[in-house]
């Protein structure tokens, strides 16, 4: 990689902290890995520094994605710190927060729209699907507040991406859930698959998890009614859902937004609370720790050999999927899919779903590439 790269990283300012207690959250023991409470775990204003400086050195263009946890316990005051210190290397960036939007208010969204913050809200669709397993501390659903705050956002013209998690539940509600966000003008959407290792019996996944069959069916249905919403005539979306929006740059010969679809997975980084650096959120762990930016700079992290070889375990697939010919659309898919149910014993768990769905697709999705060709080139 060279310096004029558009380079991201998620940062987590208050570590894995949060006041929900989303039953399939898979970042809320990763205070584990610290001393302390999870509360003490806050960005300090040299780390922040430090990381912002990295970020500038090493990209013409950086991408900060701010996670958690939840960072806007922080409050509105750090990011405003942190816009402040970006604007000062009078160079071009881009951000965007990724929350539950409980805490969010009118203040927060004339900053995130004067600031150009693109928002990821967590949102799994009408209340009875969402407060299924999205419930605070108490136990309490907490779809009011969040559809509440997301709407506010859409009103103050702020940009927003609902991002919904698919399990077990919400898995039987493909077209409920599609209609639920497009009649609230949720137009932009983002679909994650879950799959964690049951905390009691690690042999087997949580029983929140979706299992391959049903989540192939998901995509099926989503694709279909997402379809019918498609302008052909001005090839105009009514509705983006990024995995559909990304296989149709595959198609195309474009580099697909999703980065489980690409060939290797080192897209990225994160930087934890206290400076520690990871090459993929879903797998923060001490034994993945690639060093940490108060010790080595961001611009040797991206091309470290350890950031390297973890983007190349991707290309760790055994022989099934050598031989698939959906191979160049997934490669093999997202490695945590292929470590978080034992009983995939190394390969990815949504392999049935993606085999099934691609035969439906394909050739739809060749003639948006036609389409496209034809207008755009």
């Amino acid at each position: 990689m060279n310096a004029r790269q558009l380079r991201s990283i998620i940062v987590k300012p208050i570590g894995s902290f949060c006041n929900l207690r989303c039953e399939y959250c898979f970042y809320l023991d990763k205070h584990n890995l610290y001393n302390g409470q999870p509360s003490t775990h806050k960005m300090s204003d040299a780390t922040l520094e430090k990381m912002i400086q990295g970020m500038f050195t090493c990209s013409d263009f950086p991408t900060f994605t701010w996670q958690g946890g939840e960072p806007t316990i922080l409050g509105l005051e750090f990011f405003q710190k942190v816009v402040a210190i970006q604007k000062s290397y009078g160079k071009k960036y881009s951000n965007a927060l990724q929350t539950h939007g409980m805490l969010l208010d009118e203040a927060w969204a004339d900053f995130l729209l004067e600031e150009n913050f693109l928002v990821g809200i967590s949102l799994d669709g009408p209340e009875e699907i969402h407060d299924r397993y999205r419930k605070d501390a108490q136990g309490r659903g907490t779809f009011q507040q969040v559809f509440t705050n997301a709407k506010m956002l859409l009103e103050h013209n702020v940009p927003v991406n609902i991002l919904a998690t698919v399990n077990d539940y919400s898995v039987k509600y493909p077209l409920k859930i599609y209609k639920f966000l497009v009649e609230n003008g949720f137009n932009f959407m983002q679909f994650s698959p879950v799959v964690e290792i049951n905390p009691n019996n690690p042999d087997i996944a949580a029983p929140y998890s979706v299992n391959a069959k049903d989540y192939g069916n998901f995509l099926s249905k989503l694709f279909k009614i997402w379809l019918k919403d498609f302008d052909f005539d001005r090839l105009q979306q009514k509705t983006s859902i990024r995995f559909f929006d990304s296989l149709i740059k595959i198609y195309i010969g474009m580099q697909p937004d999703h980065c489980a679809l690409h060939k290797n997975c080192n897209d990225y980084l994160v930087v934890e609370h206290n400076g520690d650096l990871f090459s993929c959120d879903f797998l923060v762990a001490e034994d993945t720790k690639l060093g940490n930016l108060h010790d080595i700079s961001l611009t040797d992290a991206f091309n470290s050999t350890a950031h390297t070889a973890f983007g190349q375990r991707k290309a760790d697939f055994g022989t099934e999927c050598q031989q698939c010919q959906w191979l160049h659309l997934c490669y093999g898919g997202c490695i945590k899919d292929r470590l978080h149910d034992p009983r995939d014993k190394g390969h990815n768990h949504f392999c049935q779903s993606y085999k099934v769905f691609f035969k439906q697709a394909d050739q739809h999705l060749k003639k948006f590439a036609m389409l496209y060709k034809q207008n755009y080139q």
